[in-house]
């Protein structure tokens, strides 16, 4: 029987701890489903919060993980398809985020249903076609939560230095808006390189505290309470909320809008679905150079426990690759 490597967990941990590398018979598609052969997948704050059992990463598992491999964003070449695939066939070198599905990227081979994949572009490598479907596809969403973004308005883009931060910063400068970011000091250079004008040192200011009014806020890591969003937002703003603690979410989602009617305030979530032509999407920003994934550091899949820890540390400007190379 063929074989794959894959990287395993059978209980929540530190990585070190719980993540192990082990031989595994290689799947078979299933109906709609295509086998794809992985040659990169990126790492995101989801694959951590799965790994350690955060809140939101075991919602729908509260004892033990539901898949033992993760990985969401993957990209490589299709080995094998359903007979009932049509839009797909051997050969194709296609990108994708599976957390609609099975996950499973962290691995030589992962099957895949066809509608969260899309053709990488020739002109993409196999790494930046890896790092861009979740982080991507979330600042897309959550750029869409302010219509008409433009000259003369002003974004503030909380988390700037992540993956999806810094596709945030790139999108909303590309709408000719004025982007500060926020983040800690050392992912200030890289922060401005992509695209911001301003950057704030999180750990130094608290921009909900400095007077400073912006029509936008896009925060990654849900930073503050809707009070103090409120006191950041200008009259008529909104705020795009990516990520943060379960009670930080519910509370955007519950009373948000609530707290900010009386300046016609707007507070929303920023959620999507994975789609083939929203990763058509983006992938011509990134071959046109509307976008560029930052890389931060690529892993062998038997170092797949460092890139874990790494995205865990937070200290990590950009994406985070793990790479199969057997």
């Amino acid at each position: 029987m063929t074989t794959m490597r894959a990287l395993v967990y059978d209980r929540y941990g530190p990585p070190e701890q719980v993540l192990r590398l082990e031989q595994m018979p290689r799947p078979l598609p299933g109906l709609g489903e295509v086998l794809v052969r992985v040659h990169a997948a990126s790492v995101n704050s989801w694959d951590w919060d799965r790994l350690v059992g955060r809140p939101l990463g075991r919602i729908d598992a509260p004892f033990r993980p539901p898949f033992r491999i993760l990985g969401g964003d993957i990209a490589g070449t299709v080995e094998a398809v359903a007979p009932d695939v049509i839009t797909l066939k051997v050969g194709d070198a296609v990108f994708g985020d599976l957390t609609a599905g099975k996950w499973g990227g962290f691995a030589d081979y992962v099957c895949a249903p066809v509608k969260t994949l899309a053709r990488k572009p020739e002109a993409l490598s196999f790494w930046h076609a890896a790092a861009l479907p979740q982080a991507g596809l979330l600042a897309h969403e959550a750029l869409k939560l302010r219509p008409g973004l433009g000259a003369g308005q002003r974004v503030l883009v909380v988390g700037a230095g992540g993956g999806a931060g810094l596709f945030a910063v790139q999108m909303a400068r590309a709408t000719g808006a004025a982007v500060t970011g926020v983040d800690r000091g050392p992912k200030g250079p890289a922060v401005l390189a992509h695209g911001a004008d301003h950057f704030i040192d999180h750990q130094r200011d608290d921009f909900a505290r400095s007077g400073a009014r912006y029509d936008f806020i896009v925060d990654m890591v849900g930073s503050q309470t809707i009070f103090g969003y409120r006191r950041a937002l200008a009259e008529g703003g909104a705020l795009a909320l990516v990520g943060g603690s379960l009670g930080r979410i519910l509370q955007v989602v519950a009373l948000g809008n609530r707290v900010g009617r009386a300046q016609s305030q707007r507070m929303g979530l920023a959620i999507y679905q994975p789609r083939t032509a929203d990763l058509d999407h983006l992938a011509a920003l990134a071959t046109d150079g509307a976008i560029t994934p930052v890389i931060d550091g690529v892993y062998p899949l038997d170092q797949g426990a460092a890139a874990l820890r790494r995205i865990g540390g937070s200290d990590h400007i950009g994406k985070i690759i793990v790479e199969m190379t057997a």
